[in-house]
């Protein structure tokens, strides 16, 4: 077994020998790579976190603006109301000083025609009364009186 052993030593020598070449010469290669896997999970990683960043950066700045433009909405929605009472108390008022002007010339127009119409019941009052004036009078006269009569009232007129 002396043999055996002596084999199975220089087989342990030989692998040491080896693992030790191996280690000496893949030793930078293997720590590079090693090291480049690290640094570049790392950098995808810092990579991630200011992409994150960013992203609630621009979570925040939508957020703001969203809230700006809501505020900007309410106060054009308040300002529309706001101009619309003005327009309709505006209307109102026109509408109501329309109406008086309409009213007031209503009434100055039933002014005019009842004037004329009184003035129509006069003329046709004072000439209902000569006409029964005359038939009175042709009765009760005799022809040259009321030949004199309808004479003097011709100069008259």
């Amino acid at each position: 077994m002396e043999h055996g052993s002596h084999l199975l030593f220089w087989k342990t020598v030989n692998t040491v020998i080896l693992i030790a070449i191996l280690y000496y010469l893949l030793k930078k290669p293997i720590s590079e790579f090693i090291s480049d896997g690290i640094n570049a999970i790392a950098g995808k990683f810092e990579r991630a976190k200011q992409e994150k960043e960013e992203a609630l950066n621009l979570l925040k700045e939508a957020e703001k603006k969203s809230q700006e433009a809501r505020a900007e909405a309410e106060r054009i929605v308040k300002y529309s109301q706001e101009l619309a009472e003005k327009e309709k108390h505006q209307i109102i008022a026109e509408a109501k000083a329309t109406a008086e002007r309409v009213i007031k010339m209503a009434d100055e127009e039933i002014e005019k025609e009842v004037y004329k119409a009184k003035e129509e019941l006069k003329k046709f009052a004072a000439m209902k009364a000569v006409e029964l004036a005359e038939k009175k009078l042709r009765t009760a006269i005799d022809p040259e009186i009321n030949k004199k009569l309808v004479e003097s009232s011709l100069q008259k007129l």
